[in-house]
């Protein structure tokens, strides 16, 4: 697979995510049903913050993310500790539309460079950029059962 479809392929999962949240309403974002230990927004976020945290620290790669969506979405985190103010449903939105195009912009022709360190065996910035496509997915998979048990 070249670089160009691997671009591709991260525009095609993420318009498949945005799409799940379509007709969300704030209040909604924030529910959160027995059995589950997030909530929609939390997962938004969390996709965010872990695709760019992984091309930092792994990839050695220099992706910004807002301070404040680290101490909100990084792994481990809960909705139920947040305090202050969290990032509304457009404004995750907009990071997450523009997130494949700032990628494409800072690891264009970097894809086969060696990661600064190998992610779960993975070796190079391009296999540790694709294995995100599978932690979005777990994630909207979260978001489409999340949205089930709300509607009901």
């Amino acid at each position: 697979m070249n670089e160009e479809q691997i671009f591709q392929q991260i525009q095609l999962v993420r318009t498949s995510t945005l799409k799940e949240i379509e007709g969300v309403t704030e209040e909604q974002a924030d529910l959160q049903p027995e059995g589950f230990n997030n909530t929609i927004r939390w997962n938004l976020g969390h996709i965010y913050v872990v695709q760019n945290s992984l091309m930092t620290r792994f990839g050695g790669k220099p992706v910004e993310t807002p301070q404040r969506y680290l101490e909100l979405f990084a792994p481990r985190t809960n909705p139920a500790d947040w305090e202050g103010e969290v990032p509304s449903l457009d404004e995750l939105k907009k990071a997450l539309e523009e997130q494949p195009g700032v990628l494409k912009n800072v690891l264009a022709g970097q894809l086969d460079d060696e990661a600064a360190q190998a992610f779960l065996g993975l070796p190079t910035v391009g296999e540790i950029l694709n294995f995100t496509l599978y932690h979005e997915g777990l994630h909207t998979g979260g978001i489409k059962a999340l949205k089930a048990q709300i509607a009901e």
